[in-house]
C-alpha cells in the first residue's frame, strides 16, 4: 500500500468537508441526555465524600488531642516517680534511681560493689567528695523485679 500524499491545500480541503458532513449529523435525543446525565454524574460536588473527609479529619484531631493528653501525664507521672533526691548520710552521699518506690514489705538485696570512679561519671554520677581515689565503694539496693531502686556511694 502506498502513502497518500497531502498537500497543504487538499488536507484543509478534506477536513472543510468532513466539518459540513459532520454538521448535518444529528445527535439522537436519548444518546445526548445519557452523556450528559454521565457526565453530570461524574462531576457533581461529592458531599457524600466531603462528610466523610470531614469526620476522618475530625477523628484524626481527637486523636491526636487524646495521645497529646496521654502523653503529657505519663511525663508528669515519669517526672514525679524519677526526680532524684540526693541526701547526704555521713560521709557519703545517696542517689535515689527511682523506677518505681519500694512498696512496704517488699523484699529487696543490697549489692556492694568496688567500682572505679570513671564508672560513676560515665554514669552521669559526681563524687560527693573530690578525693583522688581511683576506686569507690557502691551500695545498690535492688527491688524484687531486679531493677536498682537506689545507689548509695561510699567516698
Amino acid at each position: 500500500m502506498k502513502p497518500i500524499s497531502w498537500g497543504d491545500s487538499d488536507l484543509a480541503d478534506a477536513l472543510d468537508a468532513l466539518r459540513q458532513v459532520e454538521a448535518r449529523v444529528e445527535t439522537p435525543p436519548h444518546v445526548e441526555t445519557a452523556l450528559l446525565a454521565a457526565w453530570d454524574g461524574s462531576h457533581a460536588p461529592r458531599s457524600r465524600e466531603r462528610a466523610r473527609s470531614l469526620w476522618r479529619e475530625v477523628t484524626a484531631v481527637a486523636a491526636a488531642v487524646t495521645i497529646a493528653v496521654g502523653l503529657a501525664h505519663l511525663g508528669r507521672e515519669l517526672r514525679r516517680t524519677t526526680l532524684t533526691s540526693i541526701e547526704p548520710v555521713g560521709d557519703s552521699r545517696t542517689l535515689l534511681v527511682v523506677g518505681e518506690p519500694i512498696l512496704q514489705g517488699e523484699p529487696v538485696r543490697v549489692v556492694r560493689m568496688r567500682v572505679p570512679v570513671s564508672t560513676l561519671t560515665g554514669l552521669g554520677v559526681r563524687p560527693a567528695t573530690d578525693s583522688a581515689a581511683t576506686h569507690v565503694d557502691v551500695d545498690v539496693i535492688v527491688g524484687e523485679d531486679g531493677i536498682a531502686r537506689a545507689i548509695r556511694v561510699g567516698m
